[in-house]
């Protein structure tokens, strides 16, 4: 394996250590020692490594069990906790930003004037409320995020064509603090990335060719722009390089494709209340950007374009460099503010969202399932 290589799964490691500590490191101390969870949670990792390197050699018929056996536990987990804790006494409303929304809709009212259960108002973008359509008809929109993890393990299956792979996938996943957290509050942002990655590894899967496909692209870009905006950072690492070659013509047609699309899914609420769709002080557009500046932005669209070229054609480079550019928006915005504040809040402030450090978390895992072909460890 060449250094290269080396590096980024090292890095890619020390990151899914690094997110799933910080969530150890705020919340812990309400109920515990974090500096021993954090001691604890290191030697779980690292024993869950060793031993998994140690049973699981093959794709065998164990690891199909095996695989089926923590699914089966991680689902009850995540039925047992949407059970069991009621979502009004939780302290984040990204949930009732969904569910409100469906509430207003289907009472005729103008639904991104509804508020959440905590009095605020909600940023999803129009594709993302009514991929949620179907769960709010069944009674609780966050069964989205059983419906996520499901698709997104069977499409790491397909992609990889390996039991082990997509097991260790799982693994990563079922003793991540950070996904646990996300589950217990009703957050939808990681799974928003679960399937992301989804359906960026069935293309990749499938060989789509951006010149041959910008309409497909277009769509595609349009409509996973209208859930949140980062989503785009993904999108020009893997099709920036293939863009900037194409012809005219192409680049034309995928630009106006990406653009209708998006504007499309908003066409509805734009003309029913465009005021209140554009002008008003807390819409979509303003909350999905209100964290950053233009400086970030300016600076990570720079480094996206950069690392598209740079990974080319090479999928593992695609993952990593999607982590990084993900965690660097959210560590750049957060400087700035911290700047901007004087200093005056610590990471672990309300003044602070870490969760938004979830939306790499997806690529890095997929990194760490890779990896085992790659090191010569799989037969």
């Amino acid at each position: 394996m060449t250094k290269h290589k080396i590096t980024n799964n090292f890095v890619c490691s020390i990151l899914y250590l690094g997110i799933n500590l910080l969530f150890i490191l705020k919340y812990v101390p309400r109920v515990g020692n974090p500096v021993f969870a954090c001691c604890a949670y290191a030697v779980i990792v690292a024993l869950v490594l060793l031993i998994y390197n140690k049973i699981y050699k093959s794709d065998n018929r164990f690891t199909k069990i095996s695989f089926w056996f923590l699914l089966g536990i991680t689902l009850t987990g995540m039925f047992a906790l949407q059970h069991f804790i009621n979502p009004l006494s939780l302290q984040v409303d990204r949930w009732s930003a969904i569910h409100g929304f469906f509430n207003e809709l289907f009472s005729g009212n103008y639904p991104y004037l509804a508020r959440t259960h905590l009095g605020g108002y909600g940023s999803p973008f129009p594709v993302w409320q009514f991929f949620h359509l179907p769960f709010y008809l069944m009674g609780n929109i966050s069964l989205a995020a059983v419906f996520s993890v499901i698709v997104l393990l069977t499409t790491v299956y397909i992609y990889t064509l390996s039991s082990r792979k997509t097991l260790f996938f799982l693994v990563l996943l079922f003793i991540s603090p950070a996904f646990w957290y996300e589950i217990t509050v009703r957050s939808d942002l990681m799974y928003n990335f679960f399937i992301l990655l989804a359906v960026l590894l069935f293309l990749l899967k499938k060989q789509t060719n951006f010149a041959k496909h910008p309409y497909l692209s277009g769509i595609l870009c349009g409509l996973f722009l209208s859930t949140r905006f980062t989503v785009i950072i993904p999108f020009i690492v893997l099709l920036f390089a293939d863009f900037w070659q194409s012809s005219l013509k192409t680049k034309i047609i995928f630009a106006l494709t990406t653009v209708f699309v998006f504007a499309f899914t908003f066409s509805p609420f734009i003309f029913w209340n465009f005021n209140s769709l554009m002008f008003f002080q807390y819409n979509p557009f303003i909350l999905q950007t209100r964290q950053g500046s233009v400086f970030e932005v300016l600076i990570i669209f720079a480094l996206s374009i950069f690392l598209s070229f740079r990974a080319g054609k090479n999928h593992d480079k695609f993952f990593c460099y999607s982590a990084y550019l993900l965690i660097a928006l959210v560590v750049t915005t957060f400087l700035h503010n911290m700047i901007l504040n004087g200093f005056q809040y610590g990471l672990f402030s309300p003044a602070y969202d870490i969760t938004y450090f979830n939306m790499a978390l997806p690529f890095i895992i997929l990194v760490q399932s890779l990896k085992f072909v790659k090191s010569g460890v799989e037969p």
